[in-house]
């Protein structure tokens, strides 16, 4: 194989399935995946993808060469992280989490993060959607439950309330919470106790209800943290019955020798302590 670069290609594609998804991640086109996933096909004489819909998928050769690639990949990503250059190397640094705690926690803090790593891009992604930390998705990922499956090393790093708000003097007993499918969720069970019925409105986001509230004048769920800075809304229940949900910090096994990973963490640990001191 002349060109080791072109195992970049395979590697994203394999972990992405588009081309179009490859492209974004390697920061190119989808013409020049195209044209580098060809290359390796004619320069291998082996078929390593076939189409599957509307994603590619890799063939028995093409997995075999993806596992060799995906491992010299990460094996080189933590030697060059671990040397004396690691800190000063410019990159960029994927950070997935709630918009809530993007906005609320991580944004009043990023003035200390450029400070500290200056030749680092950080990428705060506001999602609540499940990312692969070890296919490089994000390097990062904040969430409010903490994963059982995967090689994955979690650290919990808050505690946030939870409550029930309103603006002042509400009488309205109907209330804004989240969609259907978080009605597992420990601030939506108390919600639905609290006013011993269902949500007049729904929203995906906390910002939603946050948004909802002012303009219905209804009560709704909402994060302590988001609350605490609206001067307009007091919380509607005793404080002992708000429900309290765990922040969990996670980053592949892979990258415990990262050094800006590892700096960034502490970064993300001194945003939430600076929050609750």
């Amino acid at each position: 194989m002349e060109n080791w670069d072109d195992l970049r290609f395979v590697v994203a594609l394999a972990r992405y399935g588009t081309m179009s998804k490859a492209a974004l991640y390697l920061r190119t086109n989808t013409a020049t995946v195209s044209r580098r996933i060809k290359r390796l096909h004619e320069t291998t004489n082996t078929l390593l993808f076939q189409k599957s819909g509307s994603e590619w998928e890799l063939t028995t050769e093409g997995r075999r060469l993806f596992e060799m690639a995906a491992g010299f990949s990460d094996d080189l990503r933590s030697f060059h992280a671990t040397t004396p250059s690691g800190l000063q190397t410019t990159q960029t640094l994927r950070v997935t989490a709630l918009d809530f705690l993007i906005s609320n926690v991580l944004s009043k803090s990023l003035n200390a993060f450029t400070t500290r790593h200056p030749n680092v891009t950080l990428e705060l992604s506001g999602s609540n959607s499940r990312v692969s930390l070890a296919y490089g998705e994000a390097d990062i990922a904040l969430r409010l439950t903490r994963p059982t499956e995967g090689r994955l090393v979690a650290h919990r790093i808050a505690d946030i309330r939870m409550g029930v708000y309103g603006p002042e003097n509400c009488t309205s007993k109907d209330w804004i919470g989240l969609t259907f499918d978080l009605d597992w969720t420990p601030e939506m069970k108390n919600g639905l106790a609290f006013f011993s019925r269902e949500p007049k409105l729904r929203t995906s986001s906390f910002q939603g209800i946050l948004q909802a509230i002012r303009s219905t004048g209804q009560p709704g769920i909402l994060p302590e943290i988001m609350a605490k800075d609206q001067p307009d809304l007091q919380c509607l229940q005793p404080y002992e019955e708000m429900r309290l949900r765990e922040v969990w910090l996670l980053y592949h096994e892979t990258r415990k020798e990262d050094a800006v990973l590892r700096s960034t963490c502490r970064w993300l640990e001194d945003s939430f302590a600076s929050v609750f001191e």
